[in-house]
């Protein structure tokens, strides 16, 4: 940082952020950009979507969490639910400690989550990037605790899940209330079961947002296997109402 930027970062502090937002950009593209090209998945995933900074992670105290934004489609495209994973081996020069700091990365449902560090202060400036290390690279399953949406799905019955995809499942909050999201409608709207398995039409442009369907969540899920659900006559009827 030079005098100038100094200056500016005592003076407005938003300014300061930004530079410690940019810092850490660099910092995690740099990385990234690090990994063998095996991991081109990997890469892709950190190239395409928004990095957002480090931040506390109180589930690993000694990671920071990696906050990601994810534009379109991206975070359905490389989420994959149950696929949890720790990276390691990676291992980049520290100028201030004078040798080779380790760097690992977890992987919670395939996204990357979290980044730590040996002895560093996350500062893009400590690392020198013309050496780093990468042929020892190794992946391995990490656990991390079940989500309530994954308590939610083990406890289907057998014949709700052979007909569910797990990845198709997502849950919403609306007036406190938790929903199960199970299949997109046009404009955002959705069908979705409660946690008793009552089926619901959302649609967000309409006066009755939230409307009870008279079917069980069985029926309406090979109704939309068999192509018997037409969704452009249920939303017509939806918007009319």
């Amino acid at each position: 940082m030079n005098v100038i930027q100094k200056t500016l970062s005592s003076l407005f502090p938003k300014y300061k952020s930004r530079l410690i937002i940019e810092g850490q950009k660099k910092l995690f593209n740099g990385i990234m950009d690090s990994f063998p090209d095996h991991l081109a998945d990997l890469k892709t995933q950190a190239k395409v979507n928004n990095f957002q900074g480090f931040k506390k992670f109180d589930l690993h105290p000694d990671f920071k969490y990696t906050e990601i934004y994810y534009p379109g489609e991206n975070y359905l495209k490389y989420k994959i639910r149950g696929k949890n994973s720790k990276i390691s081996g990676l291992k980049i020069f520290s100028k201030v400690n004078e040798r080779f700091e380790e760097v690992e990365i977890l992987l919670w449902d395939n996204l990357i989550w979290a980044l730590k560090i040996n002895h560093s202060n996350y500062d893009f400036k400590e690392f020198d990037f013309s050496k780093i290390r990468n042929n020892s690279i190794d992946v391995s399953s990490f656990d991390f605790p079940a989500r309530k949406i994954d308590l939610f799905y083990d406890n289907l019955d057998e014949a709700i899940q052979e007909r569910l995809d797990y990845n198709d499942v997502f849950d919403e909050e609306i007036d406190g209330k938790i929903f199960y999201t199970f299949y997109g409608l046009e404009d955002g709207n959705s069908l979705a079961v409660d946690e008793e398995l009552n089926v619901y039409s959302i649609a967000y442009d309409t006066d009755n947002m939230l409307l009870k369907m008279d079917i069980s969540f069985l029926q309406i899920l090979d109704d939309l296997a068999a192509n018997r659900f037409d969704e452009k006559k249920h939303l017509e009827e939806r918007y009319k109402n």
